[in-house]
């Protein structure tokens, strides 16, 4: 029996390690079409509309997929007139920099007691070290990006095909199964067609919202380059918990290398996240976000972990819509339903903490003075 467990358990390893090996290998091919899918996912129910208005798939397939080139193009564009008129001054900033490491030295010498030659070593190492990788990484960020553009190209090839046989798709997923199974393929087939798309589409509003909350507090405060700060900022939200703390971290840091006294500002910048974060969480994501895709933090940083493991940080940003999707089948086979269990949120309710109590008092007092 126990040598049964262990040539099962070991058969799973080893065809799980193959499986990781082969799409890591083919990254180039499955990132764009799990990317491509996800849009698709999004973009079906416009087609579906029109189609059912009368207008044919092919037309309404084209049409759709032509306005979103539009608008992303639109935006795009903006966006990298945007980053090109961008002028990092980084001798000012070391300017800046070699200042406050002054102050750092004379700080650290007389707290500590440390020799100033060596403070002044270790402090010059690290500043002419963080410089060289600022100035590298801005001076390579434009290419790169061309270069991803141009990888993305094929996208809207990928949509249009997955958007023109679909029904193909579910007849073979279908047949795959049996005709036993079908009625439950078919509705898993509606749930994840379904939460995807409300998924995808409330995600895309959420950073709209953000980016305005974002560039227009930035632009309050008075920080430089505030449009491009804010709208990274709203598209690393996609990230969850990293991206959000990298998009915060970065004007802060920018003002903190570049202000001759930054505190005041970075406590603005600190305090004006907070804020978006806070009503991100509590108030824009739950009311524009389909609810359907619940799962526990664990296991969201563990999959976006997985994820930039695996395909880097195409992998972060598909991890979540993937997990949920993968929690959709686990709860649909009897045999996964612990699993399903073990990602989602239940099980420590009554250890939790929530802001939603306060936050539905406060919507109920002020539905009553309505009133």
């Amino acid at each position: 029996m126990k040598q049964n467990i262990l040539l099962k358990t070991a058969l799973t390893l080893f065809i799980l390690s193959i499986f990781i090996t082969a799409i890591i290998l083919a990254k180039n091919v499955l990132v764009p079409i799990a990317i491509s899918t996800f849009i698709m996912y999004l973009l079906f129910p416009l087609v579906s509309k029109l189609e059912k208005s009368g207008v044919h798939r092919i037309i309404a397939i084209m049409l759709v997929l032509l306005a979103t080139i539009v608008v992303v193009g639109g935006i795009s564009v903006f966006v990298t007139v945007q980053v090109s008129n961008t002028n990092v001054d980084f001798t000012e900033i070391k300017e800046q920099l070699d200042t406050k490491v002054d102050d750092l030295q004379g700080f650290l010498a007389n707290w500590l007691g440390l020799n100033n030659s060596t403070v002044d070593k270790y402090l010059t190492q690290i500043t002419n070290n963080l410089l060289s990788f600022a100035e590298d990484k801005a001076g390579t960020l434009f290419s790169a990006t061309t270069t991803t553009l141009f990888q993305l190209f094929v996208l809207p090839v990928f949509v249009f095909f997955m958007l023109y046989y679909r029904t193909k798709v579910a007849y073979f997923i279908f047949r795959l199964v049996g005709r036993k199974n079908k009625p439950k393929a078919l509705y898993v087939l509606r749930q994840i067609s379904s939460v995807t798309a409300s998924y995808m589409g409330g995600l895309l509003i959420v950073v709209l919202i953000l980016a305005v909350l974002n560039v227009s507090g930035l632009l309050i405060i008075g920080v430089r380059y505030a449009i491009i700060f804010g709208i990274l900022a709203a598209l690393l939200n996609i990230i969850p918990y990293i991206g959000t703390f990298i998009g915060g971290s970065l004007p802060v840091l920018y003002v903190i290398l570049t202000n001759p006294d930054p505190l005041p500002t970075a406590f603005k910048v600190v305090i004006l996240f907070t804020a978006v974060q806070f009503l991100e969480n509590n108030v824009i994501t739950p009311n524009v976000v389909s609810n359907n895709i619940k799962l526990n933090p664990l296991a969201i940083i563990i999959s976006l972990l997985l994820g930039n493991l695996i395909w880097g940080m195409a992998g972060m940003l598909i991890a979540i819509p993937m997990l949920a999707i993968a929690k959709i089948v686990m709860q649909n086979v009897n045999d996964l339903k612990p699993f399903a269990y073990l990602i989602g949120p239940h099980g420590v309710e009554k250890h939790s903490m929530s802001l939603k109590p306060m936050w539905n008092k406060i919507k109920k007092a002020v539905g009553n003075g309505k009133k």
